[in-house]
């Protein structure tokens, strides 16, 4: 009989299952500011700060998978995590403006000053206008008396309580022991002080 055909080689072993592609690590969160704990973090097992509050205050039982940076006020590691910056420091308000000083307001004007002179004793105005009402002396009637645009008044000093007349004629004049007719001198223009003289130079 024919010779049998040599045995089959076992077949090759399958290669070796390529290893899954290690999962690249993701970035560091960045750092929080401030004791309090991230809100978006979690751990690879998708625990957050919380879990970790729950399970594990402190964070003294498990290795450090990033809780100790993200959950500064759960693990107590405050201390470490940097401050909040300082708030930007106001710039000085510039001081306000110096009020320059207002002018002095103008003095007010004088009042016109009217003087008078006896026109004639023991007599009255042929007419008289108006009587101006009760003064004490011929002088205050004579200022009254030139206010309301009168030139020639009769005035009693023995009966003031006559009052301070006005003429609208004062001729011719009526004879009377107790009044004497008196004429308005316009005021006169007040001078302007003269200006000081200029001082010697040396």
């Amino acid at each position: 009989p024919p010779p049998l055909p040599p045995p089959r080689p076992p077949p090759p072993a399958p290669p070796p299952p390529s290893p899954p592609p290690s999962a690249s690590p993701s970035p560091p969160p960045p750092p929080t500011f401030g004791c309090a704990d991230s809100l978006s973090w979690e751990d690879e097992w998708g625990d957050g700060c919380d879990w970790y509050a729950e399970h594990d205050p402190g964070c003294t039982t498990y290795s450090d998978y990033g809780q100790q940076s993200n959950c500064p006020s759960t693990c107590g590691t405050c201390s470490s995590v940097p401050a909040l910056p300082p708030p930007p420091s106001a710039s000085p308000m510039p001081p306000p403006p110096s009020a320059s000083p207002s002018p002095a307001p103008p003095s007010p004007p004088q009042p016109e000053t009217y003087t008078y002179e006896v026109r004639q004793e023991n007599a009255e105005c042929a007419n008289q206008w108006m009587n101006l009402g009760e003064y004490a002396s011929a002088e205050l009637c004579s200022l009254a008396a030139g206010v309301a645009g009168c030139t020639t008044f009769m005035f009693s000093s023995a009966y003031t309580s006559w009052g301070c007349r006005c003429c609208s004629e004062p001729d011719p004049p009526k004879e009377h022991s107790l009044w004497t007719l008196y004429n308005v001198l316009p005021p006169h223009p007040s001078a302007s002080p003269s200006p000081p003289p200029p001082s010697a130079s040396p």
